[in-house]
């Protein structure tokens, strides 16, 4: 009887999941090459005269911050202004970004003006970093068609801020973004689940419309048309809480391959980096109207597995051989897939980044093999931070606790207190 039941139940819950799983992998792999053809028959220079402002927010001194800089005053754009917001007078962030900006301005930076301003109003609602970016959009230059956001860890290329105008001035579209895309230098095992999870997550994110704020450009009317700035006064970022408001305006996101980013940062932890993932889930938890669709496949994943465990085990212990073959079968198919899945992704996103003259490491066949082997345990991580995610009610982010709480009728969040002051480390950075 057992054999009956295990022949059913264990092929055809792990096949259901895999079937959604498939079905977004074959449209990712369809997607992704369609619009970079797209993208390099356009003539993307058109767009290099749109009057455009690039916002930096800066919480603690992110070791890439000198090199992000050099990234932006090396840019093709030709109208555009670089303002920056950092939390305090104090924070480590403004003698770099003083010194930094006014050395590249002595260069001929690219940029036509760049300011330095302090968090001049500290909020008990909503987080610092979407404090800042109300603050930056309040006193835009009349002029600016497109606003640009970059985090202090994304190094962008010299034709990243033309690409950004480029897309987001298309018909009905009213925001755009890549994502990032992870090469870990060292190969460390809290690297490559990283790697591993992102993966997934890239998918996800495009065929759900979750921006990435790390490198994410709003058309200036759409933007006022739909009221992001009100809706990002009580929210934890910005990004995953642009989707709906810009919908109900009439306006489309787009994700954007050519915008994909490379990270080769590998100084992380196992721990910091389940946190991290947690905190990428929050975000969607409390502010994406996909959040259902993202929780049941992390739940669903790591559910299905444990009970073929589960079933594996109960066979093994009662000595049911052959129902204890049928659960790891079903397993093993089910990795294979998955591993398959990964492969799919992997190579569509590097040929995308290749073709963006992006720098990737060299393909290496032991480095993959490395990459399917800790998929069971990027599973692990996944289910877990899932887990945490659904029941956080408050979470640390750059030293500021922040509650959970209905505000205005929406999910958002409020300033607790002040913790310790981290400085910027790859597992902690902001997101979106």
């Amino acid at each position: 009887m057992l054999d009956t039941w295990l022949a059913i139940i264990v092929p055809a819950t792990l096949g259901g999941m895999l079937v959604p799983q498939i079905g977004l992998t074959g449209w990712f792999a369809w997607m992704v090459p369609h619009r970079m053809r797209a993208h390099r028959v356009a003539a993307g220079d058109q767009a290099v005269d749109v009057p455009a402002e690039v916002v930096l927010c800066l919480r603690g001194c992110d070791a890439t911050l000198q090199s992000v800089f050099a990234a932006l005053a090396c840019q093709r754009h030709r109208d555009w202004r670089l303002r920056v917001i950092v939390d305090s007078e104090q924070d480590p962030a403004w003698t770099v970004a003083h010194e930094t900006i006014h050395r590249l301005g002595e260069r001929a930076a690219s940029w036509r003006e760049a300011t330095i301003e302090p968090l001049t109003v500290r909020p008990t609602e909503g987080s610092l970093k979407c404090a800042s970016l109300r603050q930056a959009m309040a006193s835009l230059d009349s002029r600016t068609r497109v606003v640009a956001l970059l985090d202090a860890d994304s190094v962008v290329r010299d034709d990243w801020l033309t690409t950004m105008a480029y897309e987001t001035m298309q018909p009905g579209i009213g925001a755009v973004s890549g994502n990032r895309w992870y090469e870990p230098i060292h190969d460390s095992i809290a690297g490559t689940v990283r790697v591993i999870w992102n993966v997934g997550a890239i998918v996800q994110m495009s065929a759900f419309g979750i921006p990435w704020g790390g490198s994410l450009a709003v058309r200036r009317e759409a933007m006022e048309a739909c009221g992001w700035l009100d809706v990002i006064r009580t929210t934890l970022c910005e990004d995953t809480a642009l989707t709906e408001p810009l919908t109900r305006a009439g306006w489309r996101y787009r994700f954007a391959p050519a915008l994909i980013a490379v990270d080769e940062d590998d100084d992380v932890a196992l721990g910091p980096l389940t946190r991290w993932i947690a905190r990428q889930l929050l975000t969607a938890r409390l502010h994406h109207p996909s959040w259902p669709l993202v929780a049941v496949h992390g739940l669903g994943t790591s559910l299905a597995l444990l009970a073929a465990i589960g079933w594996a085990m109960a066979a093994a212990a009662s000595a049911a051989w052959g129902s204890m073959a049928i659960a790891l079968t079903a397993i093993a198919c089910y990795e294979a897939a998955t591993a398959l899945l990964f492969l799919v992704i992997a190579w569509t996103v590097r040929t995308a980044v290749a073709s963006a003259r992006g720098r990737l490491r060299s393909f290496s066949v032991r480095r993959i093999l490395w990459q399917i082997a800790l998929i069971p345990l990027t599973q692990a991580v996944y289910g877990v931070a899932t887990v945490v995610a659904l029941a956080t009610r408050s979470i640390e982010w750059r030293g500021i606790v922040y509650d959970v709480a209905m505000i205005d009728g929406r999910c958002g969040v409020r300033v607790r207190t002040s913790g310790r002051h981290e400085t910027a480390r790859a597992a902690e950075a902001p997101t979106g």
